[in-house]
């Protein structure tokens, strides 16, 4: 009972002891006991004040790192815009390139289809040929204000006139329901040979000629002894795109 009374109690005679004497003396005594009694308080008080001023660097100092890192991935990404503009490592001739980044997918596992950012507010309308730095892509077949869905040539629905670059012999571009792309009905007899270049046709009204596909990998032929097919090792992952390059041309709406 006493030991709970007596900070009160000594509490008590501090204030009375602190009302004795003129307004000098009081002074001195307020300054002692703030020096001496309270000064544990004083110290206790100052380092909750020094905590929270810590905390509140401490989470200023990491919203600027947060925003600074936000800011190096944009420096970033415009970099890589910039340096894919400057790859593309064939021919392109007289177009106008508009350059899209890649936002998302949509369609099935076996169709998927390709969504960028840019669209009608970019001029980009349907049928536009895509074409990344190493060959080409697909085709704009959705526009909206401001993005638009490409379909890759891995999709089953894609189909492409292609030539061998060394011979000219004539197929069509199709692919499989697990992205893997062929060189199809080409003539029995053809001169063609594993580790040829095949590029676009000058039977594609979509794409301008010679623009790079891949490579031949495999010969087989087909089911019905009537034609022959070349399995193709594509110049562009399509799995691996961020960027990618939309043609514009003078004549739209044209078919393959």
């Amino acid at each position: 009972m006493l030991k709970k009374n007596l900070v009160p109690l000594i509490l008590i005679v501090l204030s009375l002891l602190m009302l004795i004497g003129s307004n000098e003396s009081r002074l001195k005594k307020a300054g002692w006991t703030g020096n001496t009694v309270f000064f544990p308080f004083r110290r206790s008080l100052k380092a909750v004040e020094t905590r929270q001023e810590l905390k509140q660097e401490v989470f200023s100092l990491r919203k600027r790192l947060a925003e600074t890192t936000l800011e190096n991935l944009s420096l970033q990404n415009e970099l890589k815009q910039y340096t894919s503009a400057f790859s593309i490592t064939y021919d392109v001739g007289e177009v106008d390139l508009v350059q899209a980044e890649i936002i998302g997918i949509s369609g099935q596992y076996q169709e998927l289809n390709l969504i960028v950012d840019k669209g009608i507010g970019s001029g980009i309308q349907i049928d536009d040929p895509v074409i990344s730095a190493n060959g080409i892509v697909g085709k704009i077949i959705q526009v909206a204000a401001d993005h638009s869905i490409v379909l890759p040539f891995s999709n089953p629905r894609f189909q492409l006139p292609v030539m061998d670059s060394r011979t000219s012999v004539q197929g069509i571009l199709q692919a499989d329901i697990n992205g893997a792309i062929a060189m199809n009905l080409i003539k029995l007899g053809s001169d063609i040979a594993v580790g040829d270049t095949i590029v676009t046709s000058n039977l594609s009204r979509l794409y301008p000629k010679s623009y790079p596909v891949g490579t031949i990998k495999r010969i087989r032929e087909s089911q019905d002894n009537l034609f022959i097919s070349a399995d193709i090792n594509p110049f562009t992952l399509v799995e691996n795109l961020e960027h990618i390059f939309i043609l514009k041309k003078a004549v739209k709406n044209e078919s393959q």
